[in-house]
Parts: C-alpha cells; structure tokens; sequence
C-alpha cells in the first residue's frame, strides 16, 4: 500500500483469495512477488486490488517457472 500509495480495501477478502488461488507458493514466494509487482517490476503498480496483486503474483510464476527451466 504504501508504494502505490493506495489502500486495499477488504484485505481480509484479499488474503483468503491469495492463499486459496496460490496455496502451493509459499509466504516469502508470495512477499517477494507482492514486493516486485509494488516496484514496477512487472510493468503495472499504479492500483492495488485483488486482480492487480494477483496479477503479480502469475508473473511472478511465470518468471519462476521461465528460470526452472533453463536449468
């Protein structure tokens, strides 16, 4: 909230949204994609909503899954 300098309203909808759509990551995987969604890193950070961290959270996923596989 404080780096898009917007509140999430109903946050306790929005926790128990993520940790159902995303219970196979864990809390740091999901902190660190809500961080780098805040900073811009996956092009959009200027709402803060459900469909917006979720959306960070996918690319996050995908630049996951996009490293594992290289290895």
């Amino acid at each position: 909230m404080q780096r898009t300098e917007m509140e999430l309203k109903n946050i306790e909808e929005t926790i128990e949204d993520i940790a159902t759509e995303f219970r196979h990551l864990n809390l740091s995987e999901i902190k660190l994609a809500l961080r780098n969604g805040s900073l811009g890193k996956y092009g959009r950070s200027y709402k803060l909503s459900t469909q917006e961290v979720c959306f960070w959270i996918r690319e996050f996923i995908k630049e996951k899954n996009h490293k594992n596989l290289k290895i």
